[in-house]
């Protein structure tokens, strides 16, 4: 199964009404601990075993980053990566990361949201991008991938 197909099993628990997604009832859901850490080199940390799955993640980063970042490493957590621990640092690109970015995009910008959002904006062509990064708490960048992505004009 490909990675946004394991975002797109977790819909069922997302209001597509109300963006942006909060992730922390997702997190409850399946029994995921949040810590926040000052770090320094790394953006956040997973871990899975039998008794606990723990999400770590930088608390110097933006909250746009750090949200992209729990999105992330929950990815690795929900998805079968053949590891139980997962540092994730800039520039890392393995195809693990990849997937966990992939979920991540799908999760946080879910499809049907960034339909309903596209078209809602259509008027306001100059802002478009701007608005919907705010109400959705992710970053113009990630936005921008993730229109390219889904091919929306």
């Amino acid at each position: 199964m490909r990675a946004v197909d394991y975002a797109r099993k977790l819909f069922q628990y997302i209001p597509m009404d109300t963006p942006p997604v909060r992730l922390t009832p997702l997190l409850e859901k399946f029994d995921i601990k949040l810590y926040y850490e000052d770090f320094r080199s790394i953006d956040g940390i997973a871990i899975k075993s039998p008794k606990v799955s723990v999400i770590v993640v930088n608390k110097n980063l933006p909250l746009t980053r750090q949200r992209f970042t729990i999105a992330h490493e929950f990815g690795h957590l929900i998805m079968p990566h053949k590891s139980d621990f997962y540092v994730c640092y800039p520039g890392r690109n393995k195809l693990m990361e990849r997937d966990a970015n992939k979920f991540a995009a799908e999760i946080l910008m879910p499809q049907p949201i960034m339909a309903l959002l596209w078209d809602k904006y259509e008027s306001n062509y100059q802002n478009r991008v701007d608005v919907i990064a705010g109400i959705l708490k992710v970053s113009k960048s990630a936005l921008r991938a993730r229109i390219r992505e889904l091919r929306l004009k």
